[in-house]
């Protein structure tokens, strides 16, 4: 009867050391480093890092917009000339200055003209639209890197994920291979009894079948932590071969968590709706100052030739529209005021307050979901350390039950039935031990991304 206990535990003991063996070979992946691997390379957060960067060059934009707007303009033409003398700009960008020669010369001819002018048209005054649009500008380059925070902190917890799947499936890979070492030490067990005429030979059969079942539950579990290895490298392709994750950190026992009543104030998550709040706030400020007139001051340079002689006479050459030259200046004040908008602006800022209305609720109710999230979360982990402390204690005394259990079937005092369904017994026990280990450790990835803390969990496995 004692010669098989050794056996069992010298079997126990091989597998162990060869899992601490090839742990000692390669080195285990901790979850900061793979962190590290996949916060520089991600294509989420490098598109959210232009994100950023384009915020930043609409904010120079409007910058930009107030300093004086310069324009030049060149022309050569053909073309009609009747008009009386005067300076004026007649559009954006030009001023022109025309009149009849010395000479009256009745009715209208063609000739040859140049012109040239350079324009500035600089906006001294908008009544404060100006500073309020980079205002915005500088909150939307802000609601961008929260965004871009909040990105990163989404991506933390799925690479998290991902890490503790694939610490599942191993443990569950380890599993499958102990039950099945297990059975295997049953099914040899059956057949020597059965050589020796102790059992009969149907006990070969039957622990034969379970340890068929018990290599069909390796395969499974195989080809699970290879898709887990697979999804991992998706994250972190840089991840070269088969990854080796602390999995005695995993399942060892576990610690002290202290309850958490409510979400930090900048939380990604809350700090992007409240720079989008913000944003919404300046709009609706900058729509009252568009109701506004805007003051220019206006300034031009103007070269211009024409084949008009000073006799009112015409030339039609070419080269005649670059004769008689005349250079001229023009400075002015220039104020436009869009009266219509005093009337449509009223409207534009009943909607923009709506818009400000939907930003304050959606974050308002963000930050309830969150709170309300987190104290769950942080009560359900309580209750999820008593489950894991329990549940290590039922695989112990299940597998102290199962090696007596062993012991009596050797001695011919139980059937093999009874050996099997204590097996199998110890087998649910301990898949229920690493499936409530895989649950906790959910939660506590949960509970870090809606604190915005990872750092337990980074120290935690390592």
């Amino acid at each position: 009867m004692m010669k098989k206990n050794p056996l069992y535990l010298t079997g126990m003991l091989l597998m162990l050391s060869g899992i601490s063996g090839y742990s000692q070979q390669h080195k285990e992946l901790s979850l900061s480093h793979l962190w590290e691997l996949t916060v520089d390379q991600y294509p989420s957060l490098t598109e959210k890092q232009a994100k950023i960067g384009e915020s930043e060059y609409r904010k120079k934009e409007l910058h930009n917009a107030a300093i004086p707007q310069v324009q030049l303009q060149l022309q050569n033409s053909f073309g009609t000339f009747e008009g009386t003398n005067g300076a004026f700009f007649p559009v954006p960008g030009v001023f022109n200055v025309s009149g009849k020669g010395a000479a009256d010369q009745p009715g209208s001819g063609t000739t040859m003209n140049s012109f040239g002018s350079v324009l500035m048209d600089w906006k001294v005054s908008q009544f404060g639209k100006q500073q309020k649009m980079i205002e915005a500008a500088g909150y939307e380059v802000q609601e961008a890197k929260s965004n871009y925070e909040a990105s990163k902190l989404s991506l933390l917890a799925k690479t998290t994920g991902r890490y503790l799947d694939l610490m599942y499936t191993s443990s569950g890979r380890s599993w499958a291979d102990q039950n099945a070492l297990r059975v295997k030490e049953i099914f040899d067990l059956s057949v020597s009894l059965a050589e020796a005429g102790l059992k009969p030979g149907a006990d070969t059969a039957l622990a034969a079948a379970a340890y068929l079942q018990a290599q069909a539950q390796q395969e499974d579990w195989i080809g699970r932590y290879q898709a887990g290895q697979i999804k991992l490298k998706e994250l972190a392709p840089a991840l070269v071969g088969e990854q080796v994750l602390p999995v005695q950190q995993y399942m060892a026992k576990l610690f002290t968590i202290e309850n958490a009543d409510s979400v930090a104030a900048k939380h990604p998550f809350l700090e992007t709706l409240d720079k989008q709040l913000r944003v919404q706030v300046l709009q609706k400020e900058v729509i009252g100052k568009k109701q506004l007139p805007s003051i220019s001051l206006l300034a031009g340079l103007s070269a211009r030739g024409t084949g008009i002689n000073p006799d009112g006479s015409l030339q039609n050459s070419y080269s005649s529209g670059f004769n008689n030259g005349a250079q001229n200046y023009l400075v002015g004040l220039g104020l436009s005021w869009n009266l219509t908008g005093l009337y449509t602006g009223s409207v534009e800022k009943k909607r923009a307050q709506k818009q400000v209305d939907a930003a304050q609720s959606r974050y308002q109710l963000q930050k309830l979901q969150m709170n309300t999230s987190l104290q769950a979360i942080s009560s359900r982990i309580q209750a999820q350390l008593k489950q894991v402390t329990k549940t290590g204690s039922a695989v112990l005394k299940t597998t102290d039950a199962y090696v007596l259990y062993l012991s009596r079937y050797e001695a011919g005092l139980i059937n093999l039935t009874d050996l099997l369904q204590i097996q199998s017994l110890l087998q649910q026990v301990e898949k229920s031990n690493i499936e409530v280990h895989q649950e906790l450790w959910t939660q506590l990835n949960t509970k870090a991304e809606l604190s915005g803390d990872y750092s337990f969990l980074f120290n935690q496995l390592k």
